[in-house]
């Protein structure tokens, strides 16, 4: 086997390869979907250029600023949420009605609505796509795999020469080492699934036509859009960072692309003002609970129900946002570079070990509170956080260019093609032959012949 495999990868080394190199992930991989779609496969990966950078750059002219602007203005969002609320549900602050605490209940909506746009530019993309392929997603999903892994072990290995005797829980120690699999980054772990499933759910919407994908999309919205949307009530709860959310989302978002007309920009802008407005009164009114009844509960993450993932003004700002974005089709290099390292800032500022450092240890809410200009302190700090980020991750793009895109797609097709030819797929493939369905067919063409 592992000659064969060594064959595969000597053969493979040898061509020339024509694949995109647009499989990197969202926040970097949903970035780039955006030009597999719309550019012929060329070899940005398993490329003989002159310059190992051209690939990375071609990348950053290419695609659309307009939607590249926005994806920067969502991290700067996550960000945001992250740096109050991360720093609530640690250390269980109470919020109340001074005027930094009503910045931070303003920052509540933030998060839910910077994720919704993010798998939003994703999938309006990958709706363009007639058939996607298992081989594909499965791609992305590995060079995805790759970025996280290569964050995590570096990150993890400086960390614990920095502070070697920092005590380390072993939640955080599995969350650095196996970052996709423990849930660690859970954005990064629900795309990754929503990639595997993405071929398949395509092809189950194809399939079964305008008409039943309407009725599909109406009940789906009926029950999650409107009664879970827009109520307290758990019964048809989202699981908690599941990619459940993301199938959704691309059903909804898929019938839109591919059966109804555009929106007008005033619509958009319409939706954005809905949503914005829903959250003005829904934070308003648990502030004004709050100062009547002094109860902190009201002003807690949780009462604050309407800023949760999937809630219905979340959907309004972001599908809004997200239409008026793509209506831009200007080619700005500047934030098309700054725009494909926001997956690093994600990483970076929600790794297990760097986000109990940030907001347990250096910018914790309790002593931000206490400082002189609190809300002017949080907003470099967040600045910083993705200036920083996006430095990193640009070296990063650079540093792959040189090493792993080179041969990452001739790597991955030799094992690809390796695993589906061994005995055991061959095995599975064997066994899973349909043979009732086969057995129906044939007796109805006897019973017609007949």
């Amino acid at each position: 086997m592992a000659l064969n495999l060594a064959d595969n990868v000597h053969k493979r080394v040898s061509e020339d390869c024509t694949m995109h190199a647009e499989t990197q992930t969202e926040m970097h991989a949903e970035t780039h979907a955006a030009t597999m779609c719309k550019e012929p496969r060329s070899s940005s990966r398993d490329t003989a250029s002159a310059s190992p950078f051209s690939p990375v750059v071609r990348r950053w002219r290419n695609r659309e600023s307009g939607v590249e602007a926005l994806r920067i203005i969502a991290m700067v969002m996550i960000v945001a949420y992250h740096s109050c609320w991360n720093g609530t549900a640690v250390h269980n602050v109470a919020l109340g009605s001074s005027a930094f605490d009503l910045w931070a209940l303003s920052l509540s909506p933030l998060g839910k609505t910077g994720v919704a746009i993010f798998f939003l530019i994703s999938a309006w993309y990958l709706c363009e796509r007639e058939a996607p392929t298992f081989r594909s997603s499965l791609r992305k999903a590995c060079y995805l795999e790759l970025e996280v892994l290569m964050y995590n072990i570096i990150l993890f290995a400086e960390y614990r020469i920095l502070v070697p005797n920092a005590l380390l829980s072993v939640d955080d120690i599995v969350g650095n080492l196996f970052p996709i699999s423990s849930n660690a980054l859970w954005y990064a772990t629900a795309y990754i699934m929503f990639l595997l499933l993405y071929p398949f759910v395509t092809a189950a919407l194809r399939a079964i036509g305008p008409s039943m994908h309407a009725r599909l999309a109406l009940v789906m919205f009926a029950v999650w859009g409107i009664a879970y949307g827009l109520t307290r009530y758990a019964t048809w709860e989202f699981p908690t960072w599941s990619f459940i959310y993301f199938i959704y989302l691309y059903i909804l978002l898929s019938y839109y692309r591919w059966y109804l007309r555009e929106i007008t920009p005033s619509t958009a802008w319409l939706m954005v003002a809905a949503g914005c407005l829903i959250f003005v009164v829904h934070i308003a009114s648990c502030v004004l609970a709050f100062r009547y009844t002094g109860n902190h509960s009201y002003t807690n993450i949780d009462h604050l129900f309407l800023t949760g993932e999937g809630k219905l003004p979340v959907l309004l700002v972001a599908f809004g946002l997200v239409s008026l974005a793509v209506r831009c089709h200007r080619h700005i290099i500047g934030i098309n570079a700054v725009a494909s390292a926001m997956f690093g800032v994600y990483v970076l500022h929600e790794n297990a070990v760097l986000r109990n450092l940030l907001w347990s240890e250096m910018f914790p809410l309790e002593q931000v509170r206490t400082w002189r200009a609190p809300i002017a302190m949080l907003i470099a700090v967040i600045a910083c956080i993705v200036v920083f980020g996006t430095i990193i991750d640009i070296l990063r793009q650079l540093l792959f260019a040189m090493t792993i895109d080179k041969h990452y797609n001739t790597w991955f097709d030799a094992v690809y093609d390796w695993l589906c030819s061994c005995e055991v797929a061959q095995w599975l493939r064997a066994s899973l032959q349909p043979v009732k369905g086969i057995m129906h067919d044939v007796h109805d063409t006897e019973g017609r012949a007949s």
